[in-house]
Order: structure tokens, then C-alpha cells, then sequence
């Protein structure tokens, strides 16, 4: 990957982000080897209903759309992503510019589904005794919300964003599993760039 990266001469915060994300993703993978079973189960339900999840991402996106209108309107500025990523300026295409839409609607969204939902979300539900699933299931959804939204760094106005999103990828990974989460965070940050 860091041959590729150099080879194509990207900018050095590029080759650093993807690389961190390549070693995020191998680290996550390995914690979670024991869990392929319920990968492969997941990965099987998700491909009838991938464009509901698609569908639902861009609805997302559009919505927090709406919310930072509004906010300017009343003089408040909500810049999501801005103090983590420099989101790309989309005239000028070159390999910077994809790869760092590549990161922000792929890489980003696999890494933080596998690591708040699956992991994070996942191993607490499985270890809470199923008398207490629904409630400590709930309380520990809200507080890893709350940590996807402060590890964004976000400005005050820009946390409710991630941390209703946090809820809505966490429901979604709930009900429906990893792969739906993913295809409805990845759909939302696609729409960043399409609305």
C-alpha cells in the first residue's frame, strides 16, 4: 500500500492517513478473527437490502444538510469533519483528491463501524446477561455515541451530527448488523459531497 501511495507521489498527510487507516483496519480485523462466523452470517442478509441502507445514509446526509442551514441561519456555523479531515476541493481531481474521498466514504466508515459498533457495541451486548441486555445495551449505545462524537472533535454545534448519527448507526448495527451500518455511515458521508 505505501508503495502504491508513494508511487502515485500523494501529499504527505494523504499517505499518512490511509496508511494509519490500513494499520487501524489490520489491528481490528485481528481482534476480531473470532468473530468471522458472524461476519459471513451478516454479510449474506445485507445483500437484498443494501439499497434501503444506501437510501437511508443519503436521507441522513441530507437531513444534517437541512440542520446546517438552519444553523447558519441563525449565525452558527456547523463545519462536521473539518477539524479531522481536510475535506478535498472537488474541481481539482487529482489522486489527493480521490483517495481522500476514498477515505472519508470508505476507509472511515469501515474503521469506525467496526471499531464503536461491532467491537465497542457488539461485545458489550454479547457479554451482558440477556435480563439486563436492553437497558445496559442502551445506556452503553448512548456512551459510545457520545465518544464516536467527541473523537470527531467537533465544535459544540457539529456534536449533535455525530452523535445522533452514533445512535443511528448503532440501531442500525443492532437490528440489522455491521454491513448495514457500514452502507448507511458510508451513504451518509457520500452525501456530504453530493448535497
Amino acid at each position: 500500500m505505501g508503495l502504491l501511495l508513494s508511487g502515485m507521489q500523494v501529499k504527505r498527510e494523504t499517505f499518512e492517513l490511509v496508511m494509519g487507516q490500513a494499520g487501524l483496519l489490520g489491528v481490528l480485523l485481528l481482534v476480531s478473527l473470532d468473530r468471522t462466523g458472524e461476519l459471513l452470517e451478516e454479510a449474506q442478509k445485507i445483500n437484498k437490502t443494501a439499497p434501503l441502507f444506501i437510501m437511508a445514509g443519503l436521507l441522513l446526509s441530507r437531513a444534517f444538510q437541512w440542520y446546517r442551514e438552519l444553523a447558519r441561519q441563525y449565525g452558527i456555523a456547523v463545519a462536521p469533519g473539518a477539524s479531522q479531515v481536510k475535506v478535498p476541493d472537488l474541481a481539482v481531481i487529482n489522486w489527493d483528491t480521490a483517495i481522500m474521498i476514498v477515505s472519508i466514504i470508505l476507509l472511515g466508515p469501515l474503521l469506525e463501524e467496526i471499531l464503536f459498533r461491532f467491537i465497542g457495541l457488539g461485545l458489550v451486548r454479547r457479554a451482558v446477561k440477556p435480563g439486563r441486555a436492553v437497558l445496559f445495551t442502551g445506556v452503553w449505545m448512548m456512551a459510545i455515541s457520545a465518544i464516536f462524537a467527541l473523537l470527531h472533535g467537533p465544535e459544540p454545534a457539529a456534536f449533535a451530527l455525530y452523535f445522533i448519527s452514533g445512535i443511528i448507526y448503532s440501531l442500525t448495527y443492532l437490528k440489522y448488523g455491521l454491513f448495514a451500518s457500514i452502507l448507511v455511515h458510508a451513504a451518509g458521508n457520500a452525501g456530504v459531497f453530493i448535497f
